[in-house]
């Protein structure tokens, strides 16, 4: 009796795992969550820069959109490298029409409500670009990480990348890029709590030979429009008798005046670590607003605004940066009138 049930429950226990082994080769069991690999060093610069030749060297045409807050708008955009050296046109699709066609480093700026072309210099970082300067110390401020497992983005396989920051001055990113071509498909800024407060993304893509190179031509004939070249009237803050403590590993990119209303103009400062930028704003006060108060904030989608009193001036700060980054930057912001030469 006793080697009959024996008997009986071992072919129970052969039927048991034969199922288990059927379901295992039918359905396979959840494998084990692969670890991020990470980037750091001169490897995190060099994936970089591999994603920001891609968006220069690549053939590719598609509608990406952007969102910012609550606010979604879409653009088009045609790249093509050939003998002549780079072509691209982006159109913007929603809101005022305007496209800018570029050769090259020269862009223009085409404004159909007033019939102008404004001529401006093309900028590094416009989407699929990512790198406002070309940095190698980007290792210092951020690391990198590899998910294991890929996405999907516009019909294209993409590698995820998640990149920190090493100090809480700095948002991070998560982007996605092509696993052939290197291309960024989407980027997302995220808070230190991973809250997404920007983000970009193609929605639809061609790459290669399947490009119309077509869409470069300007929907728009240009014969009696009016072109005019932005002029760019550089200052020197220091010189100026400003004095604002920038976050490590930002550097000034472009100090400018520019023109507002017909008798003021605002100094501008342009501050990049290579991935992210923050603007400051220098204008005189006015007899009307001597009465407000000397410190405001505000959040407007991605980027925050931090605006300071300082004497006779407002300093206003404003990026895609914690507000404690900008309010520093503000509250440090001192003036020095500078001694006459006279």
């Amino acid at each position: 009796m006793l080697s009959h049930f024996l008997s009986k429950k071992s072919m129970l226990q052969k039927t048991v795992w034969l199922v288990l082994a059927c379901a295992v080769a039918a359905y396979g069991l959840p494998a084990a969550a692969q670890p991020h690999r990470e980037l750091a060093g001169a490897e995190l610069i060099a994936f970089l820069e591999r994603v920001q030749n891609a968006s220069k060297s690549n053939d590719y045409s598609g509608i990406f959109a952007y969102q910012q807050g609550d606010q979604i708008m879409s653009s088009r955009v045609t790249h093509i490298v050939d003998g002549e050296g780079v072509k691209e046109r982006l159109e913007l699709l929603d809101g005022d029409p305007q496209e800018y066609l570029r050769t090259n480093d020269v862009v223009q700026c085409l404004i159909p409500e007033e019939k102008t072309v404004l001529l401006t210099k093309s900028r590094k970082d416009r989407f699929p670009a990512l790198l406002q300067l070309n940095e190698n110390h980007l290792d210092q401020y951020y690391t990198g990480s590899l998910n294991p497992k890929n996405a999907r983005v516009a019909g294209f396989e993409c590698q995820q990348i998640e990149i920190k920051p090493r100090t809480p001055d700095r948002y991070g990113y998560r982007l996605c890029v092509d696993v052939k071509t290197r291309l960024l498909l989407k980027s997302q800024t995220v808070t230190a709590e991973n809250k997404v407060v920007e983000q970009v993304a193609f929605t639809g893509l061609v790459m290669g030979k399947e490009v119309d190179v077509s869409l470069l031509n300007s929907r728009y004939q240009l014969k009696d429009w009016t072109v005019k070249k932005e002029e760019l009237v550089s200052v020197d803050f220091s010189k100026e008798g400003w004095k604002i403590r920038f976050p490590i590993g930002y550097t000034p990119v472009l100090s400018i005046i520019r023109p507002k209303g017909t008798n003021e103009r605002v100094k501008h400062l342009i501050l990049s670590d290579g991935l992210s930028s923050i603007s400051v704003f220098v204008q005189q006060l006015q007899e009307s607003e001597k009465t407000l108060q000397a410190h405001a904030a505000v959040q407007v989608g991605s980027l925050n605004v931090f605006r300071q009193r300082v004497d006779d001036y407002w300093v206003t700060v404003i990026g895609a940066a914690p507000m404690s980054t900008l309010k520093n930057m503000a509250e440090s912001a001192k003036f020095i009138p500078p001694v006459s030469s006279n």
